[in-house]
């Protein structure tokens, strides 16, 4: 049976684990969501769609919500979403459902991958100590998950209702993402290489001037932030000082090619 399974990554962490779960499945690939590749709206040939997507606020990212809204699946297909977080899958998963159901199409299951949180407007990376074993766990989650693909088993993720509510409250009252980009700048060292703008899957930053400059349509996954080689992007005050991440068995360049 083949399997699609359509990602969304900023810092690598979610492109890792398609990759990895890809590695496990027969027939298999992984797509891209973009900008540049919302026109993907049919999947009916696919007998197994995956989600994989990280955690922000909560929640979904904006343009995954989007992308699932206007993707056609097939009402049988094994419809399954694989959320990457630092602490905790929120209400993510359900939001999947919610999407789904109104298509009349059921989320089959839902799995939680833990790795090292890359939200460095908050607080500084995980130590390497940390991240390894984040990185060890990736590997054994994989592999149960694929498993449980494999022989399409059903998993319903569970969270009680007053959770529940506060997160729904907490991603509709703050989650503001586009109107992140009037906070991000560039210090002294920025040598306008380009590659903040190459790597940002919303197409959010155009180079003016030998320089970048954010738009209104980002997703907050702080993938120019991250990527940066000069390590020049900062957010408000709150980075300067902070260090940054990535994950290490991803490039930049498989960011931008896939």
């Amino acid at each position: 049976m083949n399997t699609t399974i359509y990602y969304f990554s900023g810092t690598g962490n979610s492109l890792k684990v398609a990759n990895d779960l890809s590695n496990q499945l027969t027939d298999s690939k992984i797509v891209k969501i973009s900008k540049n590749n919302m026109s993907v709206f049919n999947d009916t040939q696919s007998d197994k769609i995956g989600f994989v997507f990280p955690v922000y606020n909560a929640g979904i990212p904006v343009i995954v919500k989007n992308f699932i809204e206007k993707l056609q699946i097939n009402k049988h297909t094994y419809v399954f979403a694989i959320v990457t977080c630092g602490a905790m899958a929120g209400v993510a998963p359900n939001q999947v459902k919610k999407i789904l159901a109104k298509k009349d199409i059921k989320l089959a299951a839902s799995f939680t991958v833990f790795m090292p949180g890359n939200d460095q407007l908050l607080y500084q990376p995980a130590s390497e100590e940390k991240q390894n074993k984040l990185f060890i766990n990736e590997k054994e989650q994989i592999y149960k998950i694929a498993s449980a693909i494999k022989s399409s088993q059903h998993f319903e993720y569970k969270v009680n209702f007053i959770m529940s509510a506060v997160y729904n409250f907490g991603y509709k009252a703050t989650f503001k993402p586009k109107d992140m980009g009037k906070n991000f700048w560039t210090d002294e060292k920025c040598i306008g290489c380009g590659i903040c703008s190459k790597v940002c899957p919303a197409s959010n930053i155009v180079m003016y001037e030998g320089k970048p400059k954010w738009e209104h349509q980002c997703e907050s996954c702080l993938a120019c932030m991250q990527w940066c080689p000069q390590k020049s992007i900062q957010y408000k005050k709150s980075t300067v000082k902070r260090g940054r991440y990535h994950h290490p068995d991803i490039t930049v360049t498989d960011l931008i090619q896939k």
